[in-house]
């Protein structure tokens, strides 16, 4: 028996043609109201003449590229497919709000606990907002459009419309041959995509500056040397009556190189490179503290990891920063 997956051409036309209407129907942009009076006129002609030029005639001139690449479509199916696409369009956006809300409350619970902004707990803390969104979502998708499920668990004042797609998904399974969870699936998972893209949260430059914010004076933001150009500072401060430059880098790369001068040819007396440690090997560090007046802050994690790091005394641990400002700049 053959262990390859039998996909038949007519599963793959069905789907492919509900999820292209659907991505097409989210790029007309409309709005929600937009979508429920479409909705009222695809009911409202169900079974009768031309759907298309119904459609049209309501003033749909943003879906009209959509209408002519399904020109060929039965009436019915093309019905079928556009009100269960609006329903699946209108649920997508509780979707994502629902599974936002519930993961920055278990995110804001999670970091109220992480004192040290630069270590690799906070760092990984920060990739379960993305991640978080991506499962609630996928868990709550499930919800809606799996035919075996008899309820759901989104807020009960949605009931009545989920419900209603919930019978829609099951009378579509049936008609034509649509996988709705995968669908669904692949449409929430680009909004959620796009939605975390827009609501990137702090950098770690932001959060550098944060831990450094009340313990140090005069934090002057992103600047160049005067003296040598090439060198830059994400941030410079002044502590102890001293001028100091930060460059942060979440992993160093290469780009570390281009900051590496004796700080006796620079504006600032020390330069701190900031980085979580974890590309930071022993010739890296040594590369880096070659230069007069450089140090470097890990995160904790990392200095307690590595030996070549706890064993210098110009690496400081992210956090005890304040104390190893106190014994350096002097």
């Amino acid at each position: 028996m053959s262990d390859k997956i039998q996909l038949q051409r007519n599963v793959y036309n069905d789907n492919l043609d509900f999820y292209t209407l659907t991505k097409l129907l989210l790029q007309a942009h409309l709005s929600d109201r937009q979508l429920i009076l479409l909705q009222n006129i695809i009911t409202a002609n169900y079974g009768k003449g031309n759907l298309a030029e119904s459609i049209l005639a309501g003033g749909f001139t943003k879906i009209d590229y959509l209408l002519s690449i399904f020109s060929n479509t039965a009436n019915n199916k093309l019905a079928d497919y556009l009100d269960t696409a609006i329903d699946l369009l209108l649920i997508k956006d509780l979707v994502l709000k629902e599974s936002k809300l519930y993961v920055a409350q278990e995110f804001k619970s999670e970091i109220s606990k992480i004192a040290d902004l630069l270590s690799i707990e906070y760092d990984i803390s920060g990739l379960h907002l993305p991640y978080g969104q991506r499962v609630v979502s996928a868990l709550l998708v499930f919800a809606l459009t799996n035919i075996c499920r008899d309820t759901v668990f989104l807020i009960s004042a949605s009931e009545d419309r989920l419900n209603c797609f919930l019978s829609k998904s099951k009378n579509l399974a049936e008609k034509y041959a649509l996988n709705l969870t995968s669908m669904f699936q692949i449409i929430t998972d680009e909004c959620v995509n796009q939605s975390i893209r827009a609501d990137a949260g702090m950098g770690y430059e932001a959060r550098v500056t944060q831990t450094l914010f009340p313990l140090v004076n005069n934090l002057t933001g992103h600047a160049h040397d005067s003296k040598i150009k090439s060198v830059e500072y994400d941030n410079k401060f002044s502590f102890n009556g001293k001028l100091c430059g930060v460059s942060a880098k979440r992993t160093l790369r290469e780009r570390y190189k281009q900051n590496l001068e004796n700080t006796e040819l620079l504006d600032v007396d020390y330069m701190f490179v900031v980085t979580l440690g974890l590309d930071l090997n022993e010739t890296t560090l040594n590369n880096i503290l070659s230069k007069n007046g450089n140090y470097v802050i890990v995160s904790k994690e990392q200095f307690a990891l590595k030996e070549y790091l706890r064993t210098n005394d110009k690496v400081i641990p992210s956090d005890k920063i304040k104390e190893s400002f106190v014994r350096i700049i002097k």
